[in-house]
């Protein structure tokens, strides 16, 4: 699956931030190294500056020191925060984000951001209100103990969620192409539609409308986040739908879709490309892609192959059958 999909990213994106939620919880610094160098072997010789940034996974196996090495060796970014059992493979995330109160102690005194999936897993909570309960009953707190702690709220759903993170200074939030572009009425009618099952899931229209009013404003606390997750038709369309979409290949298209038909296209490279380096304290790529709408509609694919005949569905078609993608020669 790797092979299948490394590309997508590499060939379109200068980083790529590393979720450290595999089978196996990436939850040490040598797990960090012999991932990102699976993900480095697989990366076609077409992306020769594309860039892993590597996270561990905030959980009881995650030691304060061996993270402080590796992040004092360049190969740890930073650390991911999941509720146990919020979504994909979080079984070994926290109950409570104050249990991890000494390793955010230390995060907060070297520097080291911290990434929160922030969704609630209450079950007398509905599924639709979770991330509002849990940035006022979690992260919160968080932030008032830790007021000098970089933080990012992951894959942003609800207006609840902007005005959250406008209200604090050090915290910032990732936003995916389906937030932007889907409301919850696309996922479940006229039937459940599992490609669109995603955690955080996607949110009411009115939702939807604030995220976009804020990222194409050019709000800089807001960056593109593309959560894309390629789960195989087998596990999406299977008794229980995985959580996650496959959006690496055309989230640029369906983004910039979006920003286009608010008349704020002056604004997309600060959301895609920008914000979020600077947010992380990396300079932006220096290379730059020419993004141009067409008027007939093109033939994209819709699915990808692996090797071993799995398939995953590409989001965003629809938006791509627009759009052409070069890469400048300015």
């Amino acid at each position: 699956m790797l092979d299948a999909v490394i590309g997508y990213t590499s060939l379109r994106f200068r980083y790529a931030m590393v979720m450290p939620n595999l089978s196996t919880p990436i939850a040490t610094t040598d797990q960090a190294i012999t991932y990102r160098d699976l993900i480095n072997q697989a990366t076609p010789e077409a992306s020769p500056d594309f860039q892993p940034l590597m996270t561990l996974y905030c959980s009881e196996q995650l030691k304060a020191d061996d993270l402080l090495q590796g992040h004092k060796e360049k190969i740890v970014e930073a650390v991911k925060y999941y509720p146990a059992g919020a979504t994909t493979n979080s079984q070994s995330g926290g109950s409570s984000m104050m249990d991890f109160a000494h390793l955010f102690t230390v995060m907060q005194d070297q520097g080291i951001p911290l990434l929160v999936h922030a969704e609630s897993t209450d079950p007398h909570i509905d599924i639709y209100d979770r991330e509002a309960a849990f940035l006022e009953n979690e992260l919160d707190s968080i932030c008032n103990n830790f007021p000098e702690m970089k933080i990012t709220v992951e894959h942003i759903s609800t207006s609840t969620g902007v005005d959250f993170v406008n209200a604090h200074e050090t915290v910032g939030a990732s936003v995916t192409p389906h937030h932007l572009s889907r409301n919850r009425s696309d996922m479940i009618s006229p039937a459940f539609h599992a490609d669109l099952f995603c955690k955080p899931v996607i949110n009411s229209e009115n939702d939807r409308k604030a995220l976009v009013q804020t990222v194409t404003n050019g709000n800089p606390s807001f960056f593109l986040g593309t959560d894309s997750a390629p789960h195989p038709t087998k596990a999406k369309y299977g008794k229980e739908a995985k959580a996650g979409i496959f959006n690496a290949a055309y989230g640029l298209e369906v983004v910039a879709e979006i920003f286009a038909t608010e008349n704020k296209l002056e604004n997309l490279p600060a959301f895609t490309s920008e914000n979020g380096a600077t947010f992380y304290g990396y300079a932006p790529s220096e290379e730059h892609l020419v993004l141009t709408r067409e008027q007939v509609e093109i033939e994209v694919a819709t699915h990808l192959s692996t090797e071993s005949g799995n398939e995953v569905v590409l989001f965003g078609a629809e938006e791509a059958s627009h759009w052409t993608i070069q890469a400048s020669t300015d």
